[in-house]
């Protein structure tokens, strides 16, 4: 009796995760993250066979996400609705699936991916339930000049003051689409999409975004870091609890309308 053939097949994930309790997304040995936990999830859905879950960029240790884009690889002929309920019943509280959709086999989450877009929530005062989602900068900050600032840093630059001593071997240089800031009352969104970010770029931004804001820096400090080494940036790298991933990007023609919007 011939043996049945069930070809690979290659899952779009659309994920949202609340970080405080994982260390990034990158699959650890001796610590709990996302992509661990998928997979995970993974094998109780369709059990211990080969299969590769990819994501669409690395976040840090307490990182969160709003649509984190995933593919998962598997032989399998469950269609993506049922991976999706089935999913959704077996990880943890805090990950949630989106949205689960058939992915060409030339689909990768991070090779694809042509921009990331992340928002960093700060507030102007204390909140009881702010403290895992968001920043409280205890002073007053001046919105325009920090949008004045951050406009310094949009367009193609070398971001080595921005990045870790790892990444100085490789390419510092990011395309940075849009910075922008988006006052809602005591919230303030502090949005940043660009090509790929380094490891703790977008905290340094902001962190030095919140200095220039608090009157500590000034605009020509912060478009002078984008040609000199400095510890300016690390010393002022802002906490992981309010950063959000919040949306990949595979087509041009959206991420031109997301950048107008």
């Amino acid at each position: 009796m011939a043996e049945k053939i069930i070809n690979l097949r290659r899952y779009r994930l659309t994920l949202e995760y609340d970080g405080t309790n994982f260390s990034g997304w990158q699959k650890q040995t001796d610590a709990r993250t996302v992509q661990g936990d998928l997979l995970k999830a993974a094998v109780r859905v369709f059990g211990e066979i080969p299969m590769d879950i990819q994501g669409c960029g690395r976040t840090d240790a307490g990182v969160h996400a709003l649509e984190y884009v995933a593919h998962l690889e598997v032989a399998s002929l469950l269609p993506p609705q049922e991976v999706a309920r089935m999913l959704e019943e077996t990880l943890p509280k805090d990950m949630a699936v989106r949205a689960v959709e058939a992915a060409e086999p030339r689909f990768h989450a991070r090779h694809s991916c042509i921009a990331r877009s992340y928002v960093y929530h700060l507030r102007n005062r204390k909140s009881a339930f702010g403290k895992r989602y968001s920043w409280w900068v205890h002073d007053e900050m001046d919105l325009a000049v920090m949008q004045r600032a951050g406009a310094a840093l949009k367009g193609m630059h070398d971001f080595a003051a921005f990045a870790e001593k790892q990444e100085l071997k490789k390419s510092t240089k990011v395309m940075v689409h849009q910075v922008r800031i988006l006052a809602d009352g005591e919230l303030i969104r502090l949005r940043v999409v660009g090509s790929h970010f380094l490891w703790h770029m977008v905290r340094r931004m902001v962190g030095v975004l919140v200095e220039v804001g608090c009157n500590r820096l000034s605009e020509k400090e912060v478009a002078a870091l984008l040609h000199t080494h400095s510890d300016i940036p690390f010393n002022h790298t802002a906490p992981a609890a309010g950063l959000f991933f919040e949306k990949a990007f595979y087509d041009e023609n959206e991420l031109e309308r997301f950048l107008q919007e």
